[in-house]
């Protein structure tokens, strides 16, 4: 079993749910004999054990007998993952596409899978009500817009047609149908149908997301430089901050040798995502306060405490 949760609370709330509920822990995914789950707030030095045991316990020479394994959109990338079945929050289209991607990945005799699961199912978790309005105050489970614009899932638009196709057709095949199921959740004649059937508040919605693109690409055609000029003739502008990659504003902090992190392995390097730090942190701080205990190492970053455990990192709550 692959779950796949939007967020990383979302999917340690999840593994926790299941490790108090569940009748045989050996089903849970662990590394080095502790239970954990996959996703990106893990040490350089741990993300390369994670991908190898789940590829073991999930991949095409999997070992044998139940195994649940949570996670983020960390499962759905360059892993080769032949699950039987998906429980997965509710995403766009072409994302729930690769997620699906990871179940019957590779042929197999029908009984080493399953009775139940002999043809691949997918369980797609939906707000209450499967009523997506809420999340256009407030994003939630990955769904919704940020206020200061951006997001996870930030059209939904796109999740609520994804939502209401997989409703109208629980049945599909694939990759046959992978082209209707894609235009049917994203073509722009769809989409602009369905912010007008659902109200002002999803058009309004639908402006934002819009007006948002249309500004990322002008911005991106502003500071775009001139291939016809010889380098160096013109300067990058000075006056803005142009982020040229995804993760440019991540930090990547550095522990003393000597410390060993949940699963025994040395605690070098470990990224931070930028809206995980404390605003205004000095781009040369490392970690202080630094303590290990029995299952896990706190530290600071400036102000701002932190845990690192088998569940990832997690920044507490200010004290």
């Amino acid at each position: 079993v692959l779950v796949i949760r939007n967020t990383v609370p979302a999917a340690v709330a999840t593994l926790t749910a299941v490790e108090r509920q569940l009748p045989n822990p050996a089903w849970l995914f662990r590394v080095n004999g502790v239970v954990t789950l996959h996703h990106g707030r893990f040490s350089r030095q741990d993300r390369p054990i994670l991908d190898s045991e789940v590829e073991i316990r999930l991949g095409k020479h999997r070992l044998p007998g139940p195994q649940i394994v949570v996670g983020t959109q960390t499962l759905e990338q360059s892993l080769d993952i032949d699950a039987d079945v998906l429980i997965t929050d509710l995403c766009p289209m072409d994302v729930l596409l690769q997620r699906i991607g990871r179940l019957h990945r590779h042929s197999r005799p029908a009984r080493e899978r399953p009775a139940a699961f002999r043809s691949a199912q997918v369980r797609v978790l939906t707000p209450a009500g499967d009523d997506l309005t809420a999340m256009l105050q407030r994003a939630r489970h990955g769904l919704g817009r940020f206020h200061s614009g951006g997001g996870i899932y930030d059209d939904l638009r796109i999740c609520e047609a994804t939502r209401e196709f997989i409703a109208a057709r629980p049945i599909v095949s694939i990759p046959q149908d992978n082209r209707t199921l894609v235009e049917a959740a994203t073509h722009s004649e769809r989409i602009q149908a369905l912010q007008m059937k659902k109200g002002q508040a999803w058009r309004l919605h639908g402006q934002q997301i819009e007006g948002e693109t249309g500004a990322q690409r002008t911005l991106g055609h502003l500071h775009t430089l001139d291939v016809e000029q010889p380098f160096g003739e013109t300067e990058f502008p000075r006056d803005v901050e142009v982020a040229t990659r995804l993760g440019i504003r991540d930090r990547v902090v550095h522990f003393p040798s000597g410390l060993d992190g949940p699963f025994g392995l040395p605690l070098n390097e470990l990224p931070i995502r930028a809206y995980l730090l404390p605003e205004g942190l000095n781009p040369d701080t490392e970690p202080t306060h630094i303590d290990r205990n029995d299952d896990h190492v706190s530290f600071r970053m400036g102000e701002t405490p932190f845990r690192y455990s088998r569940l990832g990192l997690e920044r507490l709550e200010d004290e």
